[in-house]
Parts: structure tokens; C-alpha cells; sequence
């Protein structure tokens, strides 16, 4: 994985920064990367971040180099503890489209990382089904990332919106009580 120091983090796009300048709102990844590293728990820090690197149906060139970083930091937590951690990493891999799928403009180093941390992630997220209380909206979205970790985008998708096809398409009647 890229060292949270590497020149080109500017130049990693996410939502609200492109072309090496961000929004006045936008974090700059790393940084806030490191914050959590020193502190994982900080489920607020990580919450305002992760829709920066995908959302929206869309994964931006951060999210790849920030997935190795994710996948490290869930590592050191107890399985209860990681479960937002792996859901986004899943997220990025159903905004990518297909397993391991990258921009064709990501460096080789940041593709191949991001590729790497794969199996692991998939790894943590079994284990923290297996071993962790959740709930019911939880366990939908960890499916969904266990669903496209294991390369079924389309079933991840369904999954990760199960709210929206909860209800006929036609009248809008519920076709599923989803437990919020």
C-alpha cells in the first residue's frame, strides 16, 4: 500500500477534490487516514470520510489507495469493532462494478495494492459475520460487501438496496418489513 507520506495522494481524486485542490469542506485522505490509525474507534471521524471516497454509485481513485489503510485498521480491531470498516471497503468494490475492477488511469502500485487487500478484507468480513451480534440493517449491508468481495456486483447491489426494492415498483406497496 501507498505510505500515507507518498507525493500523490493530492492527486488522488475523491468527492469535492480534483486536481490536487479540495473543497473547503474536503479532507485530505491521509490525514485523515492517520487519524485513524491512531484512533479506529472514532466512528464519527470515519463516517464523514467515507462518503468522500464513495458514494453515489461512484468510487474515486482515493478509495482504491485508501482500502489497504482500511482493511489494516479493521485488522486490529475485534470483530465487533470493524463492521463499517469492511461494509465500505465492500461499498467501493460495488461502485467499482467487478471485483478487483480499477480506473485504467490508477497506478499499477495502487491497482495492485488495492487488489491485494482483497482476500484479507473478505477474511476480516467472515469472521465478523461468523462472530459478531448485528443488526438487521447491518447484517444486510456486510451481505452486500460479502456479496461483491466474493465477485457478485449485481447481488451486492441488491443487497445494499434492499430499502428501495422493498417495495413494488408498481404501486409502492411493502414487499419486505425491513426492521430499521
Amino acid at each position: 500500500m501507498i505510505s500515507l507520506d507518498d507525493p500523490r495522494w493530492p492527486a488522488l481524486d475523491h468527492r469535492g477534490w480534483s486536481e490536487g485542490r479540495g473543497a473547503p469542506d474536503a479532507p485530505f485522505v491521509p490525514d485523515e487516514l492517520r487519524q485513524l490509525v491512531v484512533r479506529p474507534t472514532d466512528c464519527g471521524r470515519f463516517g464523514e470520510l467515507w462518503p468522500y471516497l464513495c458514494s453515489e454509485g461512484t468510487a474515486w481513485p482515493a478509495a482504491y489507495a485508501a482500502v489497504p489503510h482500511l482493511v489494516a485498521i479493521a485488522r486490529g480491531l475485534p470483530a465487533a469493532g470493524r463492521d463499517d470498516y469492511l461494509y465500505v471497503v465492500g461499498l467501493v468494490v460495488i461502485c467499482s462494478g467487478e471485483l478487483g475492477q480499477t480506473p485504467d488511469d490508477l497506478p499499477d502500485d495502487i491497482a495492485d495494492a488495492y487488489r491485494r487487500a482483497l482476500p484479507e478484507a473478505l477474511t476480516l468480513l467472515a469472521e465478523t459475520l461468523a462472530t459478531a451480534e448485528h443488526d438487521q440493517v447491518m447484517t444486510r449491508y456486510l451481505l452486500a460487501a460479502m456479496a461483491a468481495l466474493k465477485g457478485h456486483p449485481e447481488y451486492a447491489e441488491i443487497l445494499n438496496e434492499l430499502d428501495v426494492y422493498a417495495e413494488c415498483q408498481s404501486c409502492g406497496e411493502p414487499m419486505l418489513e425491513l426492521a430499521e
